[in-house]
C-alpha cells in the first residue's frame, strides 16, 4: 500500500510538470536617440542620430524601422544632412545594428510627435517604441 501511494504521488508529480516548445525568447531590443532639442524651426534639417541595441545573440541584420506622426507634419529621412533617403510612413525601412544617421524636418508650426518602431524583421524579440515629442517654431 505504501509502494502504491508513492508511485501515485510520484506520477501525479510528474503529470503536473509542464514544458513549452516555444523559441521565443524575451530577448530586448532597445531604441536610442539623441534630439536635436525640443523647440525647432519649420523646415529646417536636423540629424537625428539613432541607436539599436540588443541583449540576443541574433544575427546583426534584419531589423526595420517604423515612422508614424501622432501630431504634426514633418519628414524622416534616412542617411546624412546632405545624403538622404526618404521614409514612408507605416512602411519599414531596414535599420542597422549599432549607429545609423537619420533627418528629421518639422513641415507645420505647433506641437509634434514621432513615434519610431523599432522590430525584428522575423519577430523573435519584442518591439521597442520610441516617442520623440517637439515644438516646433516659425
Amino acid at each position: 500500500m505504501k509502494n502504491l501511494l508513492s508511485l501515485i504521488l510520484i506520477w501525479l508529480a510528474m503529470g503536473c510538470q509542464s514544458e513549452s516548445l516555444d523559441i521565443r525568447a524575451n530577448y530586448r531590443i532597445r531604441l536610442n536617440a539623441t534630439l536635436p532639442g525640443t523647440a525647432l524651426k519649420a523646415h529646417q534639417r536636423y540629424a537625428l542620430p539613432l541607436v539599436l541595441l540588443t541583449d540576443s545573440y541574433y544575427s546583426e541584420y534584419g531589423y526595420k524601422l517604423q515612422f508614424y506622426q501622432q501630431t504634426g507634419l514633418g519628414r524622416l529621412e534616412q542617411g546624412s544632412i546632405n545624403e538622404h533617403t526618404p521614409v514612408l510612413q507605416k512602411v519599414a525601412v531596414n535599420l542597422p545594428l549599432g549607429m545609423s544617421s537619420w533627418v528629421y524636418i518639422p513641415e507645420a508650426v505647433g506641437a509634434s510627435q514621432v513615434i519610431l518602431i523599432a522590430q525584428q524583421e522575423r519577430g523573435y524579440t519584442q518591439p521597442d517604441t520610441l516617442r520623440l515629442n517637439f515644438q516646433v517654431e516659425p
